[in-house]
């Protein structure tokens, strides 16, 4: 293995940020709740951009078919580079297709990456569409994390895309649900950056229109 000290440090930093992953998702047909690769990416990639890593995830081709000469998994390639010394280090994931069409070309792909960069980066892994339900995990077990401080909550809160805020509200009720007086700063928030969002919104419309 390459010497990545400088990346490996820069992600230990990053690591002690990161926010939790929280489970924004239902799967219908297992009936778990399940964190989407959005979460996973809300939790990380302020952290990362803060410590100088940048994080690629190219879909790849390996190669690799079936009997019929067809592409039968779907593999993604994970690369942390480190800005400054152009330190790297990368891993490939494949998922087999569930469906040989584009949906379902694009589901194992979505799926590959959340799982590459939850193992890559060391986060709790959720129970979600996978096979730990159909083995009897119970839905609500994970590792143990911290609760969310309002700060962090904040933080993510500034970095979620406005099309995710509604997304992100369900989610922090959940997360501060035993904590009222801390849910009500954090929706605040999320009403704050709901307007700050349609002033923009409002001004490139008019500015347009001039």
């Amino acid at each position: 293995m390459e010497n990545v000290s400088k990346l490996m440090t820069a992600v230990l930093s990053a690591q002690k940020a990161f926010g939790a992953v929280l489970k924004d998702a239902n799967n219908p047909h297992l009936k778990v709740k399940y964190a989407s690769l959005g979460s996973v990416l809300d939790a990380i990639s302020q952290p990362l951009l803060d410590a100088g890593v940048v994080l690629l995830q190219p879909a790849v081709d390996t190669g690799e078919r079936d009997e019929n000469g067809k592409v039968h998994i779907a593999s993604v390639r994970t690369v942390l580079i480190h800005a400054e010394s152009g330190e790297s280090f990368e891993t490939t994931t494949s998922i087999p297709l569930v469906k040989a069409d584009p949906q379902g070309y694009g589901s194992a792909l979505t799926y590959a990456r959340r799982y590459a960069i939850m193992g890559l980066l060391g986060l709790a892994p959720e129970d979600d569409d996978g096979q730990a339900a159909s083995r009897g995990t119970p839905a609500n077990v994970s590792q143990a994390r911290p609760p969310m401080t309002i700060e962090s909550a904040k933080k993510r809160i500034s970095m979620t895309a406005p099309d995710r805020l509604t997304v992100a509200e369900t989610a922090m009720r959940e997360a501060f649900k035993d904590r009222p007086e801390e849910l009500k700063q954090v929706l605040e928030a999320i009403e704050a950056r709901k307007e700050a969002t349609a002033k923009e919104a409002a001004a490139k419309s008019t500015a347009a229109a001039a």
